[in-house]
């Protein structure tokens, strides 16, 4: 049973190149925006993540990733242990996200989340030629009255019919393990690389009886593929049908993508919005794909409050190129960090989230030409 806040108590801080507002509160919004993305960004010569993945994962800022090839190699922590993977999670996203890993599998699947995974697990893929991965799945609770169910899924690569119809067997697979093991109208996300060729595999009207589609991602050139050769739609984010009216678009610093998006480093024309993410990172050594990202808007209801102090914010302070702020409210208690880059727009994005009283520090107040906003909420 999750508990949800009477109310949203925010305040906001305003930051532009080269001022900054006083600190202000404002009534609170009734959902958060929930960030899912699909992540197969190893490179090199052993299908791990190595720097230019993490670049991307750190630079999008997601709060949920459905990872394929979940691989690291630590020169401190060896290869895939479990210091070796809480250390690329630390870095990469924070101390407060958590993860599932497949185990006994060369390139397993996993789910890294900035919410709570309440049960998880693997399923065996049934085809005996992908013997590699299987389907990786979280139950997570996410802000709100629904828990989300993910599965990070890695179907059969290659062209030719035989190897489509494969790929339907599989999302058959997949449709059928979700109707067995998940409550019926759950709310399922299923992401990744499906290494699909064309929109008229059968494998995508299979997926598409009971997981949505569109709107299709894409970057800001309006192109939705994300192999590396930019030519077919390998990898994507797809979602129970329930949640077509949670879908919002995904808002970055410098600009909106309405219907979702694909990253590419490589064309990705203000790069300043993802630090640390290179020009070239998507084109790192033998990285086969692009993000994928889609943005979600849960609602939390109004009822059954805990008792908790709104959040407030310091006056800021400039040091080491930054600006730092103390989040203040009851001690012990989460507030969540949140973005936007216009006041009118319902849709804020999750940045970081810890027990008050934290510093929360912006490094990104001099990158952009315009203004934009940091709130605070108590996400309950």
């Amino acid at each position: 049973m999750k508990i949800a806040p009477t109310r949203f108590a925010r305040s906001w801080l305003f930051l532009c190149v080269c001022c900054l507002s006083g600190v202000r509160s404002v009534w609170a919004q009734s959902g958060i925006v929930v960030r899912v993305m699909a992540s197969n960004l190893t490179s090199g010569s052993y299908q791990r993540y190595e720097s230019a993945g993490l670049h991307i994962l750190k630079g999008l800022k997601p709060d949920i990733v459905a990872l394929q090839e979940f691989n690291y190699s630590s020169s401190t922590q060896g290869i895939n242990t479990p210091a070796a993977l809480r250390e690329m999670i630390d870095t990469t996203f924070g101390t407060n996200y958590v993860y599932f890993r497949e185990t006994g599998y060369a390139i397993p699947n996993g789910i890294i989340s900035r919410y709570p995974i309440l049960a998880s697990g693997s399923w065996t893929d049934s085809d005996t030629g992908v013997n590699d991965r299987g389907f990786a799945w979280a139950r997570i609770d996410v802000p709100g009255t629904n828990d989300l169910y993910v599965v990070s899924v890695h179907l059969k690569a290659s062209s030719g019919s035989a190897n489509a119809s494969r790929r339907t067997a599989e999302a058959a697979e997949i449709i059928s393990l979700i109707a067995a093991n998940f409550p019926s109208q759950a709310w399922v996300i299923v992401a990744g690389d499906m290494n699909i060729y064309d929109d008229a595999e059968s494998a995508v009207t299979t997926l598409g009886s009971v997981l949505c589609d569109t709107p299709v991602p894409a970057d800001q050139n309006g192109d939705p593929d994300t192999n590396a050769s930019r030519a077919s739609r390998y990898d994507r984010v797809l979602f129970s049908y329930a949640m077509t009216n949670a879908v919002v678009p995904v808002a970055m610093p410098s600009r909106t993508y309405a219907t979702g998006l694909v990253f590419d480093s490589r064309v990705y024309t203000s790069l300043g919005d993802v630090p640390p993410v290179a020009a070239g990172d998507s084109g790192a050594s033998q990285m086969q794909h692009m993000a994928v990202v889609r943005d979600f808007r849960f609602t939390v209801p109004t009822t059954n409050s805990p008792s908790a102090l709104p959040p407030t914010l310091s006056s800021p302070e400039l040091a080491g190129g930054q600006f730092r702020f103390l989040v203040t409210g009851s001690t012990g208690m989460s507030y969540m960090v949140q973005a936007t880059t216009n006041l009118s727009n319902p849709y804020w994005v999750s940045v970081q989230t810890n027990a008050a009283p934290f510093t929360f520090s912006e490094t990104n107040a001099f990158r952009f030409g315009q203004r934009y906003y940091r709130g605070v909420v108590l996400p309950q």
